[in-house]
């Protein structure tokens, strides 16, 4: 793992590319993405390719689980023992349990320095925070300054997403205060944003691609300074409407923002959004 003296560690419901973690010094610890009795480590044990194909054909839908202590504590070891800080960032707490399992294993080394973030948010909204923590890393900032600036960071993320199939979210109860408004929904496209680490109702639109436009202006209203912004479109299994997004936001944007990039979701975010989803994370100028 390459970066700055401060070590930056993630999961995988950041949805980092592998190289692009690699290449910025992020650790990713993976969740479990499970088929009935089979267990996978998302991102490691399972393609995306294959993933998404499982989930088409099989009868029963993939659910997910967090990781071990242990994972985390096989990551944590080597950089405790090259003295090096971390900051570990993960999934909000109030859709998984994964920063428990970081915190046990943290507790594991009581003279290291852990420095544990709830990004409050999840997939590209967490792979910004981790992205922004490496880049402080480089810069020689100190585990604390570092989770300072992302704790600001926090304050003007934003996120909003849709889906095409309301089955994933209402089956899998991640959705939180949305649940009881989306239950009974039947010829309605969802647009739903993240509010404090929680899923909630944006809009109720009548067409997927006017859900896609409302994240859109969604987004563009909360960026602030846009050369200062940074943006990251993500697609559940397709790329065409991620594109189309980022498209869309470069046609409306008045500047160049300091990131507007395009991922594909992984199985730990696409077992509960289900396949075609699109979302606009953003942290403001």
């Amino acid at each position: 793992m390459t970066g700055g003296r401060v070590a930056v560690v993630t999961d995988s419901t950041s949805d980092l590319d592998a190289a692009l973690a690699a290449q910025s010094g992020i650790g990713v610890v993976p969740l479990f993405v499970n088929f009935g009795d089979e267990r996978f480590r998302d991102g490691i044990d399972l393609s995306r390719a294959e993933f998404f194909k499982r989930m088409r054909q099989g009868s029963t839908l993939p659910t997910t689980s967090q990781p071990t202590a242990a994972m985390f504590e096989d990551v944590y070891r080597p950089l405790v023992e090259s003295d090096r800080p971390i900051v570990s960032i993960h999934i909000s707490s109030k859709l998984s349990g994964t920063i428990n399992a970081a915190r046990a294993a943290a507790e594991q080394f009581p003279g290291a320095t852990i420095r544990l973030v709830d990004s409050m948010t999840v997939t590209g909204g967490c792979a910004l925070l981790a992205l922004h923590a490496a880049e402080l890393a480089v810069g020689d900032g100190d585990a604390d300054a570092i989770v300072a600036a992302i704790e600001g960071d926090k304050t003007r993320q934003h996120g909003y997403f849709t889906v095409p199939d309301l089955s994933h979210v209402t089956r899998t109860g991640r959705i939180g205060k949305a649940q009881a408004v989306l239950g009974g929904l039947l010829k309605i496209v969802p647009v739903l944003r993240f509010s404090n680490g929680e899923v909630e109702v944006e809009a109720r639109v009548r067409t997927f691609a006017r859900a896609q436009e409302t994240i859109v202006e969604s987004t563009l209203r909360e960026l602030g300074d846009v050369a200062k912004a940074r943006i990251i479109v993500m697609h559940a299994h397709a790329p065409e409407a991620g594109a189309a997004l980022v498209e869309m936001l470069r046609a409306k944007l008045n500047a160049n923002p300091a990131i507007l990039a395009l991922a594909e979701g992984g199985p730990a975010i696409s077992v509960h959004a289900g396949e075609g989803a699109v979302a606009i994370f953003s942290i403001a100028g």
